[in-house]
């Protein structure tokens, strides 16, 4: 029999209180829920921390909650006249004070020897309710933790789906569940290096390039084709030369693999047309659309992207360009 919406909302609200309880007592302090989101697909909520909530911890709580849901934690409504009433019952109690305004009504969610929380919310009786509670996203920003959970059948299906896809990537990695993160940090550190490697051979490379200073202004001149190298350093490598000097750079990088995304692409190169600000006469923008064909930016920096049969005409284009302008 399908469930009312009504009860889906008091059993994914009842779990949050039940989820946040059990953080408080893993950090052994107050938590201040800023608000709770309940989607059709997930809920959501939203904790003012400091410092930033542990994944770990966030799964000890996880682990904590589907103990209480399994042993059947009875919950109870008390009513008051006001939010400083439920305190001197409840010295614990946690409420967000700026929603409740004065000597308002206040309704205190009690989970029996675990968590009190001040909420007008409906809520279930008991936690056995619940079924199964499931985190299923973790985000971190500034001092507040977002926090996406699924409850009951959705969390089953969640946990199902998920287990799909972590078994996929086992698969692919040539690993098996009880391996996977081994496998997946040695992938990590790996590609770090790999990294590390791949900057230092890129500064490397555009560090070996000899300039030309040409024109009455005595304008320095750093052009060259490269392949493979890092198009984030090729840029920082642009912006510090045209910073300092009256400069200007012409730099092609070669991608010689396909796009992942699009095998059947033909391979490519990206350029970098880039001078300093005191050279008028330069408009990068300008000669990256006219002379490159795809690409843009502002007068003084400009990246495009062109096919690399065509890579050495390009350059030598731009090159004799800016020659005739210095």
């Amino acid at each position: 029999m399908q469930e009312s919406p009504e009860f889906t909302l008091a059993r994914a609200h009842t779990a949050e209180h039940a989820f946040v309880g059990a953080l408080q007592n893993l950090v052994g302090q107050t938590l201040s829920v800023m608000k709770v989101e309940h989607r059709e697909m997930n809920n959501k909520a939203f904790i003012k921390t400091d410092p930033k909530m542990d994944l770990g911890l966030i799964m000890q709580a996880q682990e904590h909650v589907n103990q209480l849901i399994k042993t059947g934690r009875k919950v109870k409504s008390h009513t008051f006249s006001s939010l400083n009433e439920a305190k001197k019952q409840f010295p614990s109690l946690r409420a967000n004070e700026e929603r409740i305004v004065g000597s308002q009504q206040t309704t205190v969610i009690e989970i029996e020897n675990h968590d009190l929380a001040a909420c007008a919310r409906n809520h279930i009786t008991n936690l056995a309710e619940c079924d199964f509670f499931l985190v299923t996203r973790v985000s971190n920003s500034s001092n507040i933790t977002e926090i996406d959970f699924s409850v009951g059948l959705q969390a089953r299906e969640v946990a199902i789906h998920t287990l799909q896809k972590l078994l996929n990537i086992c698969n692919e990695l040539g690993a098996n569940i009880n391996s996977v993160e081994n496998t997946v940090k040695k992938i990590k550190n790996q590609n770090e290096k790999l990294l590390r490697d791949l900057k230092n051979y890129s500064r490397k490379n555009l560090d070996s390039i000899q300039p030309n200073v040409f024109g009455r202004n005595k304008t320095t001149l750093y052009h060259g084709i490269f392949n493979d190298l890092m198009d984030s350093e090729i840029r920082a490598f642009a912006d510090r030369k045209i910073a300092n000097d009256k400069a200007v750079i012409i730099i092609a990088n070669m991608h010689n693999e396909r796009s992942y995304n699009n095998l059947a692409s033909e391979p490519t190169a990206t350029i970098v047309v880039a001078a300093n600000e005191s050279l008028k006469d330069i408009d990068c923008n300008m000669i990256v659309k006219e002379i490159a064909g795809r690409g843009g930016g502002k007068p003084h920096f400009a990246t495009g992207l062109i096919e690399v049969d065509e890579t050495t005409n390009i350059v030598g284009s731009i090159v004799t360009l800016v020659r005739n302008k210095l």
